[in-house]
């Protein structure tokens, strides 16, 4: 794997035909992990993208100088020896070599790229807009995490007669971690793990204890536990940095507004607290260009989940006012929000979240909607 990345350098800004595989713009663990190992994997196989090329760069959707930000992602590949300087980052690379590379997506589906993209990877709900060509080869499933989706291809296509030897252990290892965090360790109050998520994980386990000199393997609550650890560590990160460890930006049609979510590994309401909270949002929203911060936390201890929400207006008013009835009155899912009476942050909203189950992937679509109805 490791030497897979090194030699996978040379392709960056080179004239030889590539395919990208990219993650998507929060680069989670998730979203790093199912770039990189499914990059790996495909170069490895000899998997023909397309009639031009069999050259394949796993490419983290964020620019270089986040990297620090995640810290779970650190964490996990540097169990592997992998440093910043083995990976390939989005701005890394040349505008005319990303205009003329093709492209796998992992954990996304929507992006500027969208045309020349042949093949998708994800576990959100299909987009009607996405815009992918009609020759893109669409694995689409709602299922925990997208890692589980690599795992299965990676797993039909080693069972073949043809399947080359590979570094199965580093392979499986980060593609089991990464299920285990997604799914919150199979909890049962999370529910986010499907039949799936169980079946893969179980065959990655079964694989890993058959493997010639294996390790035994991590129980699954230690290894959860150590993956919440380093993605809660935050020692470390200013107030501004949290707010951009993981971020998904959304803006309208002609681009002249954007609400920022940026997700938090602890409550919105123990983040408001910090002395430098106000200021930090505020400089965040104009370094954005945001006109709403919309502030999603999420605690777990004990093996138990608790989720917040905060809706902080800059510029649209009227429109944070419809979202904010929007998520509250939402049915599907029913978010089931309960609003905190004395929170005085900022002018903003703030509730914490009664259903658990409910993430950023189910707040975005609601939100996309009404920016997508705006007038232009």
């Amino acid at each position: 794997m490791l030497n897979f990345l090194k030699q996978s350098r040379r392709f960056v800004n080179s004239a030889e035909p590539v395919c990208i595989v990219l993650g998507n713009e929060s680069c989670d663990l998730d979203s790093a992990v199912c770039a990189v190992t499914l990059a790996y994997h495909y170069q490895q196989q000899n998997v023909v993208s397309s009639h031009t090329t069999r050259n394949f760069l796993p490419v983290l959707n964020i620019p270089r100088c986040d990297y620090a930000l995640k810290t779970e992602v650190n964490y996990v590949f540097q169990q592997h020896a992998i440093g910043d300087e083995h990976l390939t980052f989005r701005d890394d690379l040349q505008e005319d070599y990303l205009t003329r590379s093709e492209f796998i997506f992992v954990d996304h589906h929507v992006s500027p790229f969208a045309t020349r993209c042949l093949e998708v990877f994800d576990h959100r709900t299909f987009d009607e807009k996405a815009q992918l060509s009609n020759v893109c080869k669409l694995h689409i499933e709602l299922v925990g995490s997208c890692a589980t989706l690599i795992a299965e291809e990676v797993l039909k296509s080693m069972l073949t007669p043809e399947a080359k030897a590979t570094d199965s252990e580093t392979l499986f290892t980060l593609l089991r971690s990464t299920i285990v965090l997604d799914t919150v360790n199979f909890s049962e109050s999370a529910n986010r793990a499907t039949p799936k998520d169980f079946e893969i994980c179980g065959k990655l386990e079964e694989l890993l204890r058959k493997l010639p000199n294996s390790k035994p393997l991590t129980e699954r609550t230690k290894l959860f536990d150590a993956l919440v650890a380093a993605r809660a560590d935050i020692s470390s990160l200013t107030s501004v940095q949290l707010l951009r460890k993981d971020l998904k930006i959304l803006s309208n049609g002609d681009d002249s507004v954007n609400i920022a979510i940026p997700g938090f590994p602890m409550l919105v309401q123990q983040f408001i607290e910090k002395p430098d909270a106000a200021n930090a949002v505020k400089a965040f929203a104009e370094e954005t260009n945001s006109a709403i911060v919309i502030l999603m936390g999420m605690l777990v201890e004990n093996g138990q989940v608790q989720r917040d929400l905060g809706l902080i207006d800059f510029k649209c008013n009227e429109l944070c006012k419809i979202i904010g009835e929007k998520l509250v009155q939402s049915t599907e899912p029913a978010l089931c929000l309960q609003h905190y009476e004395n929170c005085n942050f900022l002018n903003g909203s703030f509730y914490k979240m009664g259903n658990i189950k409910a993430t950023r992937k189910h707040v975005l679509p609601l939100v996309k909607q009404l920016l997508d109805q705006m007038p232009k």
